[in-house]
């Protein structure tokens, strides 16, 4: 049985000063939950975070920011690529891994000069450098399958049915209510005795008078 693979992953690309992060985290996370091409296709499941590497430019003396909507920002994304099935080794998982993400990059951002660098880094690496200020991205929590059963309503609460009064039945000392005429113990070989006995079951032990 092949074992899950885990990746500590680094991904840089340059970015539209306007791009909202987590959006952009999203993005990473479903490019890389399927891998693979052809008929060969595996999950991946991308965790970390994301955060800009570069500062924005200073406010100009206009008081606007100063980066232009052409230039664009550097921005990470430090986390670990968990494979439950993989194909092979790890350099197979990062290769598949930066295709994917240079695809999706480019479908929603368009050309950015140069495509994203994918890389695998060390475990130690993801704990040590990724800031407190990073938006914290990880696959979406599989739908629970078990729904709550709605609560059953009486078929008309408006009338509620009145209880019936027992019919009379006719027992062996005459008529009397249903349980006038089952008040006698059935009566085994030896007499008369608990009921059950008459059956062969073994009758339960009696309670003890201190309970």
């Amino acid at each position: 049985m092949v074992d899950a693979l885990r990746v500590a992953l680094l991904v840089t690309t340059d970015l539209p000063p306007d791009t909202d992060l987590a959006e952009f985290g999203r993005l990473l996370v479903d490019a890389v939950s399927t891998l693979g091409q052809d008929d060969v296709a595996y999950t991946g499941l991308l965790r970390g975070g994301v955060f800009w590497l570069d500062q924005p430019l200073p406010p100009t003396g206009d008081g606007l920011g100063g980066a232009a909507a052409e230039e664009l920002r550097f921005a990470a994304l430090l986390g670990h690529l968990s494979v439950p099935v993989p194909p092979g080794s790890a350099r197979q998982v990062i290769i598949d891994a930066r295709r994917a993400i240079t695809a999706a990059v480019a479908t929603r951002y368009g050309d950015l000069g140069s495509p994203p660098a994918v890389m695998a880094i060390r475990s130690d690496d993801v704990r040590e450098r990724t800031p407190d200020t990073a938006i914290r991205v990880e696959p979406p929590k599989p739908a629970d399958p078990r729904e709550p059963e709605e609560p059953r309503e009486p078929a008309n609460p408006a009338e509620p049915s009145e209880p019936k009064e027992p019919a009379e039945v006719t027992g062996p000392n005459g008529p009397g209510r249903p349980h006038e005429a089952n008040t006698s113990r059935p009566h085994g070989p030896g007499g008369p005795g608990r009921p059950g006995e008459a059956l062969g079951v073994p009758a339960e032990p009696a309670a003890s008078a201190s309970a």
